[in-house]
């Protein structure tokens, strides 16, 4: 393999003058540079639950069990078929980082419930849904059975 000099020169001077450019013009990028993928940013979330039956809804209403009304907690994240919720409801902006002792990090009770018949993150991520699709994450969403 033989290896001439004025290509490796040439090289070296290309990638030289676009670093010099590079410097002088900041927040350019050399043009075979890609992107970096944008991470959708993860939304409050609620759903609505059961307090005697433990049922999940997208929807507020009545539990289809046992005609109870249905009460909006806080999706912190799921864990092998079971969605992690608060009772602090969707405008909170607490998360599965800030449990403790079976609490959340605004001090409220954290509560167990099967996501069974529900999609949702294989990450754990906290987001759930009665349709298939992607998580903020970008990874496709998986039924529970």
């Amino acid at each position: 393999m033989k290896i001439h000099l004025a290509a490796v020169l040439g090289v070296v001077i290309a990638g030289s003058a676009f670093t010099l450019y590079a410097a002088e013009h900041p927040g350019s990028e050399h043009p075979k540079a890609k992107a970096p993928m944008e991470k959708k940013a993860a939304m409050a979330q609620s759903v609505y639950v059961c307090p005697d039956c433990h049922t999940m809804a997208m929807k507020s209403g009545k539990c289809t069990g046992c005609q109870k009304d249905m009460k909006e907690m806080h999706v912190l994240g799921t864990k092998d078929g079971e969605a992690l919720l608060c009772a602090c409801g969707a405008s909170c902006k607490c998360d599965a980082k800030g449990m403790k002792d079976g609490k959340c990090g605004c001090g409220k009770d954290v509560v167990k419930v099967s996501a069974k018949g529900m999609y949702c993150c294989t990450m754990g991520c906290p987001e759930v849904s009665d349709k298939p699709g992607k998580c903020a994450c970008g990874m496709e969403m998986k039924k529970v059975e």
